[in-house]
């Protein structure tokens, strides 16, 4: 399919043949599709909130051995999804991959977990864009505080006119916004750097003592949530130019860009107060503590371009979050589970047009619903990105299991057995950060109570309802079973 061009640029495509009308189609390079999968997990705001709490609760000085490690174990799934990515050559990400390898039943309940995880990740960062718009209203120019909401509702119309056309016009939004991103942190890097840090330049992160220091069993549940969003190089298999290039390269630059920049970052910010006292700090100022240090290395300026790029960087995760959450309710609706039409593409634009409306409206009556309730916009963002990191978790483990059994069973069509060896170890891996995840959930998600139980219902709920749904497929209607997981 050829791409065409046009002054709006909103990525138009050439009319699709009336056999293709459910296929979507792109044209994403490498460097594109790694933007654009980077961009979902918001570095700005992982720099600038995440790693400070990371090392608070995690295992301090040595957080950077702990991304750096997590890093190597997404590596060993990522081995086997790309084979079997290459050879399955179907779109549907981990809904497809885990129901090729586990069978329809698991893999409808587990492409309903990943429909929840994606869509509650994206409500979050609505809660958090929004009191990241007020700040820079307020802070840099002085104007009224708004709530939050009115600001999550603007970004939602946004994303939602960007979402309706082809992937390519957000992918050019957010390799502008991920460059911005990009430059502070190596901006803040390099001036940490240059400067000598705190007390000098030290590698106490990578010392035995440090990395086995704190919570070690924290640490990597918190590191493993870095590199969610990453088998996005797999759901937009249809949007890419020649994805069985493209797919393998983004996917491994995704991985390596990720642990590399957030261990860097970490390392620098560690040094940027001195290993002996940055435990202390992030304990008195845990929400002040990365901004106040961006001023202190490169200056006022920078920490006003960092106020405006936590709003950009959540504006890009809201962007990046509704594309893929929307390509998931396309390929359950393409499969027949839910009403077909919203899994057809726009026959100009070759977008989930359909799918990306009706979850612009759920996500707009979730949003008016908090608004409603008076739901503290902090709490919502604690909750549901804690509830996505356990939901990633579980996508995990059995994404793992599943690559593992698939590419031990079709060993017929070539020797993958490493690759399978290499998921089913990274497999044991993720069962025991899901026991961590399960143990903690309320410092994970800040939830205690009736409320955890709520979270956990809804994560374990909306799997076991497709579990349930799959085997009523299977009673009742044998031609949409037979289809689930994009047979």
């Amino acid at each position: 399919m050829t791409a065409v061009s046009e002054p709006a640029g909103v990525g138009l495509v050439e009319n699709q043949p009336d056999g293709q009308a459910h296929g979507l189609h792109g044209n994403m390079g490498v460097l594109e599709l790694i933007f654009t999968v980077v961009a979902y997990n918001g570095p700005v705001v992982v720099f600038l909130g995440f790693i400070p709490a990371a090392i608070l609760l995690g295992n301090g000085v040595g957080t950077p051995v702990a991304i750096l490690v997590s890093g190597v174990l997404v590596t060993m799934v990522a081995v086997g999804l790309i084979k079997m990515s290459g050879r399955l050559k179907r779109p549907g990400g981990f809904y497809a991959l885990i129901t090729a390898g586990l069978g329809r039943v698991v893999g409808l309940g587990a492409g309903f977990a990943a429909l929840t995880c994606y869509f509650v990740a994206l409500i979050s960062v609505y809660a958090l864009g929004g009191i990241a718009l007020n700040s820079v209203v307020v802070d840099l120019f002085h104007g009224a505080t708004v709530e939050w909401w009115i600001y999550a509702i603007v970004m939602l119309v946004v994303a939602g006119i960007l979402g309706y056309f082809n992937i390519g016009l957000s992918a050019k939004v957010l390799t502008v916004f991920l460059a911005c991103e990009l430059a502070l942190m190596v901006a803040y890097d390099i001036s940490v750097l240059a400067q000598g840090g705190a007390h000098g330049i030290g590698f106490d992160s990578f010392s035995p003592h440090q990395i086995t220091s704190g919570s070690i069993s924290i640490a990597f549940l918190f590191a493993i949530g870095l590199f969610g969003g990453f088998e996005a190089t797999v759901i937009f298999r249809e949007e890419v130019r020649n994805p069985d290039r493209t797919i393998p390269r983004a996917t491994y630059g995704v991985i390596a860009l990720l642990a590399g920049m957030y261990a860097l970052t970490a390392w620098c910010f560690v040094n940027a107060y001195g290993a002996a006292v940055v435990l202390d700090v992030v304990t008195k100022n845990l929400a002040g503590s990365a901004p106040d240090s961006v001023k202190d290395y490169t200056g006022v300026a920078a920490y006003d371009i960092a106020t405006v790029l936590l709003f950009t960087s959540c504006f890009a995760l809201v962007l990046a979050s509704h594309n893929i959450t929307a390509r998931y309710l396309f390929n359950l609706s393409a499969d027949g589970i839910f009403p077909r039409r919203l899994g057809e593409a726009h026959h100009r634009f070759v977008s989930p047009h359909r799918a990306s409306v009706v979850l612009s409206c759920v996500s707009l009556l979730t949003v008016a619903l908090m608004a409603v309730l008076g739901v503290n916009e902090s709490n919502i963002y604690a909750r549901l990105a804690g509830l996505y990191s356990y939901a990633f978790v579980v996508l995990l483990v059995l994404v793992a299991l599943a690559i593992g059994v698939f590419l031990l069973r079709d060993r017929g069509n070539g020797s993958a057995t490493g690759a399978a060896v290499s998921s089913l170890i990274s497999c044991v891996g993720f069962v025991v950060t899901l026991f961590l995840a399960t143990k903690n959930f309320t410092l994970l998600t800040g939830a205690t109570g009736a409320g955890k139980a709520a979270l956990l219902a809804v994560m374990w709920g909306v799997t076991a309802l497709g579990v349930v749904m799959a085997l009523v497929l299977r009673s009742k209607k044998p031609a949409v079973y037979a289809q689930i997981g994009r047979q």
